[in-house]
């Protein structure tokens, strides 16, 4: 019997629920974070604030312009419904006897 293409058991085990619960407990053990890595200077933090508000501010302005758009487009589309008379579906303008 072959052996699928793409994992030999006998030589690679997958790993079981005792063996992923032992790997994270060995990583928190042993995980150090540099909190000097984190500190940012003055100036990287006010470079940091202002491409913050950059982007803040071009997202708002995308979303208003999207907004202008489909105003306009959705104007656009019910004055061109109405001068094509396709709002009024057909029979209701005729009065009933």
């Amino acid at each position: 019997m072959e052996q699928p293409p793409f994992h030999n058991s006998n030589r690679d085990p997958l790993p079981d629920a005792n063996d992923i619960e032992a790997e994270f407990r060995n990583t928190h053990e042993h995980m150090y974070v540099d909190e000097q890595a984190f500190q940012l200077s003055a100036e990287n933090r006010a470079r940091l604030e202002a491409d913050k508000r950059w982007l803040r501010n071009l997202i708002i302005r995308l979303l208003l312009a999207g907004l202008a758009v489909g105003a306009l487009l959705s104007v656009g589309l019910i004055w061109g419904l109405n001068q094509l008379d396709m709002i009024n579906p057909p029979g209701l303008n005729e009065s009933v006897e």
